[in-house]
């Protein structure tokens, strides 16, 4: 999956995604369905939204997909409870953010690259969980011939992250210039929605962050 999802994701530059708050990374605990913490301070955080009919696709039978990412990772990777009302749910991923992520060797650097351009290297083990992530929640809509529900237009590629509103304004930068940089490097379409289009599986200090690719 990593190869194909670089067809539609350019690499960015000067490691936008290292500026504080981009991840989410904040203090503060969320609980998952076990009532664990999930996690703590000094650590990133990413909060991704999956719809609820593409879940099992992350979860897997028994829990074997999100436990290989966790695995492969070195992440922590939970999906919190369902919230009446919403059609998504709410993925957490977490790790230390100074915890480096797995090396690609070579050949798997080449895969990923399609031998034409430097893989994509994350920052940290969270950075790499939140691709694989995403590589699962959209896997049948690129190779499935899968519409998405959230779109009319059939080719798009969207993800959607709860940042909280105190880390916005790192998305956004001063009078929008970071934003707009990512969508010049990425080629996405990437807003921050108005506070009417939150889930209702986010919470109140939210905000929504939106990426489209088409």
């Amino acid at each position: 999956m990593d190869g194909n999802r670089r067809k539609y994701f350019k690499k960015p530059g000067n490691n936008l995604f290292k500026r504080k708050g981009v991840s989410s990374s904040r203090k503060g605990k969320w609980s998952d369905s076990h009532g664990e913490e999930c996690s703590g301070d000094g650590d990133t955080v990413y909060r991704i939204l999956c719809p609820s009919r593409k879940i099992g696709g992350v979860i897997g039978k028994g829990g074997n997909i999100v436990k290989a990412l966790r695995e492969e990772t070195q992440s922590k990777i939970t999906v919190a409870d369902s919230v009446q009302g919403s059609d998504e749910r709410v993925i957490i991923i977490y790790s230390s953010s100074d915890k480096p992520p797995r090396k690609m060797d070579c050949d798997e650097g080449l895969a990923a690259g399609n031998g034409q351009q430097e893989a994509f290297e994350p920052h940290c083990a969270a950075q790499d969980a939140l691709l694989k992530v995403h590589d699962r929640i959209v896997e049948e809509d690129l190779f499935g011939g899968m519409a998405s529900d959230d779109d009319n237009d059939n080719n798009a590629v969207t993800a959607r992250l709860l940042v909280p509103n105190n880390m916005v304004g790192c998305v956004l930068g001063k009078r929008g210039d970071v934003i707009q940089r990512l969508r010049s490097e990425t080629g996405a379409n990437i807003r921050v929605l108005p506070a009417d289009h939150l889930p209702s599986c986010a919470m109140d200090t939210d905000e929504l962050v939106q990426g489209k690719m088409f």
